[in-house]
């Protein structure tokens, strides 16, 4: 399940649990009421049939069973009653995160031929006629109820082929090479541009290799393409740099065991003096790679990690380094005995990152159209978008003049593509000629509220503190 259906479907667990409680009550309690019912009833017969309390009143002996009769059941219908309203409330949850059954995605299947068929084109459903004849389609569609082509989603050839297209796509950019072999051949969808399938598997290729640590292939492709690899900004957004980084890691460690059972703190001093020990040859290799690359990449913004890449290598050992102040560049790399030995280091980042400038060169976005439709319409955006739709068709309206829903669509965090400000003051979205300013004392307001508070005086109050600040003295604020 993607994370934004767990986002959207994250209520109905606890209600399901509230629901499963007040069942397991309410049939607990009935049970007990009815055990000590019976107990009083047995009780009050061996009362009853006693020489004893046959010459008294039988009242005295059935009055006070009939209240206890009475305060159990009412007890039980309280507890019924509440297991009701529990069985009520989850199902409005239910029909609220699932409004209906969608509409089926392709038209339904021709039934079989009929021997006193007179023709071939009669026996297809109506919702296919259009796809033989156009007149069949135009002469049935009046009485049957079935959809038309122009309605029911993926119900022409073109729209068919566009879908396919896009899951074999999405089976590509994902590595599933031999679930889009027979996807293309069950589908008979035209296979996939050769250049375009070959650059995904040699992507695949050079990830699979970079979350074991090894960056050879990926730092040659870099080379290839300085044009989505190279450059001079800051550290996250250069591959190149963050891959001769992690390059230079993986000399460094290339002798330590990462393990997290062999790998305890040692202290940064020795307890007894010995004798100087030579350079390690992979701290050796390491620096020479550094001084080699880190030369040519430094930036400012790199200057400070730069320098402890390199100084960080005379606290070698990897478990005396642990315990050094550069620490936290290596801890990641820590492995837990289970992954030990596998070599694999932490390179979600770095995988990304690649994937995102390869994909660049092959024309492809960061993210498949796949995974974006179904994030978004699984998130609860579908469904509301329908029901827009179905009331704005009963009241007989259209969409607005500029083409804006109607309706905020809950998106997932990850979907979320562009911040909006909206001013405090005004009300009003922020735009490119009224873009948010930032006061001397922290708070933010639009440039249009900025000037009708200022009222052309050089200092303004500040609509949210008592602090007074000068006009010039704002900031405008980019999201």
């Amino acid at each position: 399940m993607s994370p934004a259906m767990e986002e959207y479907l994250s209520t109905l667990p606890s209600d399901l649990s509230l629901l499963s409680s007040r069942s397991t009550a309410a049939s607990s309690l009935a049970l007990d009421t009815v055990d000590s019912i019976i107990a009083r009833l047995e009780l009050a017969r061996a009362q009853l049939t006693t020489p004893t309390q046959r010459e008294g009143n039988p009242g005295d002996t059935l009055l006070p069973l009939s209240s206890f009769v009475r305060s159990g059941n009412t007890k039980v219908a309280s507890a019924n009653k509440e297991w009701s309203s529990a069985v009520t409330r989850f199902s409005k949850a239910v029909d609220k995160k699932f409004t209906g059954p969608p509409q089926p995605l392709f038209p339904s299947p021709p039934p079989p031929p009929s021997s006193t068929t007179p023709s071939h084109s009669s026996a297809l459903d109506p919702s296919l006629l259009y796809l033989t004849s156009p007149s069949l389609a135009t002469s049935t569609t009046s009485s049957s109820p079935s959809p038309t082509p122009s309605t029911a989603p993926f119900s022409t050839p073109h729209a068919i082929t566009s879908l396919n297209s896009t899951i074999a796509l999405h089976l590509a950019r994902i590595g599933a090479f031999d679930s889009l072999d027979s996807f293309l051949s069950e589908s008979e969808t035209p296979a996939l541009d050769q250049h375009l399938l070959e650059g995904l598997k040699e992507l695949h290729a050079i990830l699979k290799e970079l979350r074991q640590g090894v960056c050879t292939r990926a730092l040659q492709w870099v080379e290839e393409h300085p044009e989505h690899g190279g450059g001079t900004g800051a550290e996250g957004d250069d591959l190149e740099f963050a891959l001769r980084k992690e390059e230079f890691i993986r000399l460094l460690l290339g002798g330590s065991d990462l393990s997290s059972s062999s790998s305890e703190m040692e202290p940064l001093l020795p307890s007894s003096p010995s004798k100087p020990s030579t350079l390690d040859p992979h701290v050796h290799q390491a620096l020479a790679y550094g001084g080699q690359h880190f030369r040519r990449l430094h930036t400012p913004a790199r200057k400070d990690l730069i320098a402890a890449l390199l100084t960080s290598t005379i606290y070698m050992p990897f478990p005396r380094l642990l315990s050094s102040p550069y620490a936290s560049l290596y801890s990641s790399y820590l492995t837990s005995p289970s992954d030990a030995g596998a070599g694999a280091i932490e390179t979600s980042p770095l995988c990304a990152t690649f994937a995102a400038r390869f994909l660049e060169t092959l024309g492809l976005p960061r993210d498949s159209a796949l995974s974006v439709v179904s994030d978004i319409g699984g998130g609860g955006a579908m469904a509301k978008i329908l029901k827009v739709r179905s009331v704005m068709k009963e009241k007989k309206t259209e969409w607005s003049a500029v083409g804006e829903l109607p309706v905020e669509i809950p998106l997932p965090s990850t979907r979320r593509y562009h911040s909006i400000f909206a001013c405090p003051v005004s009300k009003e979205q922020s735009t490119s000629t009224n873009p948010p300013m930032l006061l001397p004392c922290g708070h933010v307001i639009a440039r249009e509220s900025l000037a009708r508070l200022a009222r052309g005086t050089p200092q303004l109050k500040c609509p949210y503190c008592p602090h007074v600040g000068r006009v010039v003295d704002a900031v405008r604020v980019y999201f």
